[in-house]
């Protein structure tokens, strides 16, 4: 039977992955992220698609360098799966760059109740083998 292994909003770095996730990847575990650009229309993702969702063009990765948001939107987990019942209540926000590109990560150092266009700053975080990130406040 085959390890099973919980992804708490990251990425697993031992998983069977394409050479343009491996590239987030190896990215992400040096603190940088990455967006993805579409060939031929320029649409950008975040977090990067391999493929265009407009056209499916192939996309190219792009260090994303924004690291200041303001909150868009969130919500407050209270009732969280088996994987995440050591973290709850725990708060998943979506966060607006300058750029208009949005993240969804979870903050993990409130310091009250969440608010609209309050800023979020993007930090990164590895360990056990997963690279992730996250929102101060």
């Amino acid at each position: 039977m085959a390890e099973r292994k919980e992804v708490y909003l990251g990425y697993s770095t031992d998983k069977a992955i394409t050479p343009f996730f491996q590239k987030f990847l190896e990215a992400l575990e040096s603190g940088k992220l990455m967006k993805s650009k579409c060939t031929k229309c320029g649409a950008e993702y975040l977090p990067p698609r391999q493929h265009c969702q407009k056209d499916m063009s192939d996309c190219d990765l792009i260090e994303f360098t924004e690291r200041e948001a303001k909150l868009y939107s969130y919500v407050i987990v209270d009732f969280a799966p088996a994987s995440l019942s050591s973290k709850q209540p725990y708060i998943v926000a979506i966060g607006e760059f300058p750029s208009g590109l949005r993240l969804t990560a979870h903050i993990t150092n409130p310091m009250g109740p969440p608010t609209v266009g309050m800023p979020l700053k993007l930090a990164f975080e590895n360990q056990d083998k997963m690279a992730t990130y996250k929102w101060l406040v």
